[in-house]
């Protein structure tokens, strides 16, 4: 479209004639809102029972198949460490999984929230892994209490915004 001045000279608003710039606008980082501080609790929370119901539909299964085998070896070992490395496993694919693919967990599904990249796109599969690794430092959980962006965000240089 174009625009005539006093000074008669033609100026193109490229808004306009390119409607991309617009979309490219509204994933630009000024675009996008970061994620409350309640909004961070309640993905939290929500993410924790999700994996509690994954840990339980998993001990159930394992704990049929223990049954139907006869195999009481396999109901000690639910006693065993290695219960907790398959758990860690479960929490770390959940994660990576559902980062991967989308962006969110059921968590961020809830609260309309979604993971993008410091600049607006979307994840690199190396950011997902970095968020989801980071995510075994103790006390991790509580270090988006603090201002700015969680540790699991500033080591993968990605932010939790609220989806649109």
């Amino acid at each position: 479209m174009q625009q005539h001045y006093h000074d008669d000279q033609d100026y193109t608003d490229e808004r306009i004639e390119n409607p991309s710039v617009f979309a490219e606008l509204l994933n630009s980082p000024l675009a996008m809102t970061p994620a409350t501080t309640g909004q961070r609790i309640l993905n939290y929370v929500v993410d924790l029972v999700a994996f509690y119901i994954i840990i339980f539909v998993f001990a159930i299964a394992y704990s049929m198949i223990a049954a139907f085998s006869g195999n009481q070896e396999m109901v000690n070992d639910l006693d065993s460490p290695w219960t907790t490395v398959v758990s860690f496993l479960i929490l770390l694919s959940y994660y990576f999984i559902m980062e991967s693919l989308t962006g969110r967990t059921m968590g961020k599904l809830v609260t309309r929230t979604k993971v993008v990249m410091e600049d607006g796109s979307k994840l690199t599969a190396k950011a997902v892994m970095q968020r989801t690794l980071s995510r075994l430092i103790p006390f991790e959980a509580f270090t988006f209490f603090g201002s700015g962006p969680g540790l699991h965000d500033r080591l993968a240089n990605t932010r939790v915004v609220k989806a649109s």
